[in-house]
């Protein structure tokens, strides 16, 4: 009961996580054409930014809105920040954060090799709770995330009655996330997998999804986002893309994950143009999908002086926002979401500014929300070693039961 409630609230808090985490490769430039008024036009028609919302920004303070999301396991938000910086100054923090690792919840990450080498992977280790969850797993039926083809390989491959068992699942991991890998750069789309794990996910479908709901850039920088859709074919002048795969601590189990961090940059009429999109591709526990795409927009004209903007957008499926007190689940999700949120906009313009100004000491401070919204609101609620969100359910489950049975008993008489 507690370890199924956990994955509940985990999977809740996933969400979370997803919907923030990503900011930390997604900080990108973007020069637009359009004029300040038609942005704000933009931003009032697309995500319900009101006056008020849009003129706390000229005040230093960040607008940020629940984005509607058709999928009852999406969380999608849109961020905003003004920013007193150069897009140089910008584009050079973003490049320097995109390195470093400084986050606490970070046990292990690597960058893929061009092409993707086994070496990649020496240094992934995986929990023993998640090699006897390998052992047991079959298609419909496990607790990690995997494609049938890749059930098939754990069951036929590792002997599992060998002393070194655990050691050998481990190798066959890391092989069959190079293949996986290297069949994604390959074929793009279509070489993304479909979980086999309960209900099947096709991640192909998910990142259709989310990318057709992207409806910022789909707007600003169509060849970006059909970019996007083909990869990796036809190629586009000034893409960069990267693959890195991250162990991060998380909730009862760590999570493994892939990302595939696309960088567009092309020669704009006014100024160059740079756009950013950090997609996941895997997740072995969790996670179904997610997307984070963001701008450093300049909007000004010959008479008005520029103002920059950092937009953010995020839309994250997690695997348990359905079922059983789905409209409860959300709710908490999705207030923390926007709380999350508004932190990592707010550290992201004080470090960005203070980089720019020449103050290494705060630009260069070591942060646990780079990566990972706080976690501190979540610690809180705890009572008696469990979160406040068991016992709610508890409760609930308690209060439905005993109606139940008291309509039942009425019957009866």
């Amino acid at each position: 009961m507690q370890e199924r409630n956990g994955k509940v609230l985990v999977n809740c808090l996933a969400a979370i996580v997803v919907g923030a985490a990503l900011l930390w490769f997604s900080a990108t430039p973007l020069f637009a054409q359009t004029s300040l008024d038609a942005f704000r036009k933009a931003l009032h028609e697309q995500a319900a930014f009101t006056d008020s919302d849009l003129a706390a920004l000229e005040n230093g303070q960040m607008a940020a809105k629940l984005l509607p999301a058709k999928d009852k396991r999406e969380v999608a938000v849109v961020g905003l920040v003004k920013l007193e910086v150069p897009q140089e100054a910008f584009v050079q923090f973003t490049r320097d954060n995109i390195a470093r690792v400084n986050n606490q919840r970070i046990l292990q990450i690597g960058r893929f090799s061009n092409p993707p080498t086994i070496e990649d992977l020496q240094t992934l280790t995986l929990e023993n709770r998640d090699v006897e969850d390998m052992k047991s797993c079959m298609v419909g039926d496990c607790d990690l995330k995997m494609s049938a083809a890749m059930i098939a390989r754990v069951r036929n491959e590792v002997d599992w009655t060998a002393p070194d068992y655990r050691v050998r699942a481990t190798l066959l991991y890391r092989q069959l996330l190079l293949e996986y890998v290297r069949d994604y750069l390959a074929h793009g789309e279509a070489g993304l997998m479909e979980y086999a794990v309960n209900r099947g996910v096709d991640l192909a479908d998910e990142h259709r999804s989310l990318l057709e709901a992207s409806i910022y850039f789909n707007q600003f920088a169509p060849e970006f986002t059909n970019y996007l859709r083909t990869f990796p074919r036809p190629a586009l002048a000034g893409v960069e893309n990267a693959l890195f795969w991250s162990k991060l601590k998380f909730g009862l189990k760590p999570v493994i994950t892939v990302t595939h961090v696309t960088i567009w940059t092309r020669a704009a009429m006014a100024a160059p143009q740079v756009v950013v999109a950090s997609q996941q591709i895997y997740a072995d526990h969790y996670f179904d999908s997610s997307l984070a795409l963001s701008a450093f927009i300049t909007l000004g004209g010959p008479n008005t002086p520029a103002e920059s903007f950092l937009l953010y957008t995020n839309r994250s499926r997690a695997d348990s926002l359905g079922g059983l007190f789905s409209g409860l689940k959300r709710a908490i999700v999705e207030s923390e979401a926007m709380d999350g949120l508004k932190t990592i906009l707010q550290e992201q313009k004080i470090k960005i500014e203070a980089s720019a100004s020449g103050q290494p000491g705060m630009a260069g401070r070591p942060s646990t929300e780079v990566i990972l919204p706080p976690a501190s609101v979540w610690d809180q609620l705890r009572f008696g070693g469990f979160h406040m969100l068991f016992w709610l359910l508890i409760v609930l489950s308690i209060a439905v039961l005993v109606f139940w049975v008291i309509k039942r008993k009425s019957r009866q008489v």
